[in-house]
């Protein structure tokens, strides 16, 4: 079993593996559009399956920590052969049982997929479509989780974590449970060689910076920034709302579309 494990394994990190090449904030001119990026270790972006419509179930051969992504990542090989990478929910174990799919069953396993429409009320899911057949886009980062409020034949009501509460379709998929790697969130970057391992630039504030760089540069010695703090760009970033509201309503009613 451990020979076959490790032919399956060795034959399949290459299929599911693509080079990441990093912008470092640049667009297509080079020139430099968002700050504070560069300087990116080398890593491969691993295809994951979002959409998870296979009605099969599967074990779990192995689970592995992505850089690009903060929940784990567990490598399913199903009863049909097909072998993917899915997002996985916290207490999936290694040789554990997981269900993907739309088919409805009395007990599922932590990690399983069901639609909207068969999952009780107030349960924790994670890794949720926005629409029917378009693959998982909500509540996939670690520790993430969304709860069905209300519901009716064909629509669902949900809370997310950000409190938002939208209305989907009920033939969406949802995974059952939180979304792995809860403590994430307590994680010590240590120094700042990790950052910049992760491609994070270092920040200048703008009070040091030139009056052509920031309106807050300029001044003789320690200059203190004016009364009004703005952002480079000349926007109020204190005390003043940002939120587009119109924008806001659009959002929602795009959710709200099924």
């Amino acid at each position: 079993m451990l020979r076959k494990y490790m032919f399956i394994w060795k034959k399949s990190r290459h299929q599911f593996r693509t080079p990441f090449f990093s912008k470092s904030g640049r667009n297509f001119r080079g020139r430099l559009c968002v700050f504070h990026q560069g300087g990116l270790d080398k890593h491969n972006l691993i295809t994951v399956d979002r959409f998870r419509f296979i009605n099969a179930f599967g074990f779990v051969l192995r689970i592995i920590d992505d850089f690009f992504r903060t929940s784990f990542l567990g490598m399913v090989l199903y009863e049909n052969g097909l072998l993917n990478f899915i997002l996985l929910c916290e207490g999936v174990l290694k040789n554990g049982l997981v269900f993907s799919g739309a088919l409805q069953f009395l007990k599922c396993p932590v990690g399983s997929t069901q639609r909207l429409g068969n999952i009780v009320l107030f349960e924790a899911i994670s890794s949720i479509e926005k629409f029917p057949r378009s693959g998982a886009v909500l509540a996939r980062s670690a520790g993430s989780f969304a709860k069905i409020v209300s519901r009716d034949t064909f629509k669902a009501l949900l809370k997310l974590n950000s409190g938002w509460q939208i209305q989907m379709s009920t033939s969406c998929l949802a995974a059952l449970g939180v979304s792995s790697n809860i403590s994430f969130i307590f994680q010590n970057v240590r120094k700042a060689g990790i950052n910049r391992s992760r491609g994070v630039r270092p920040r200048v504030r703008g009070v040091v910076k030139n009056p052509c760089d920031h309106p807050h540069g300029g001044g003789e010695g320690k200059g203190s920034p004016p009364v009004a703090q703005v952002s480079p760009w000349g926007w109020l970033c204190k005390g003043t709302p940002s939120k587009n509201k119109k924008k806001d309503r659009l959002m929602r009613r795009l959710f709200k579309r099924f």
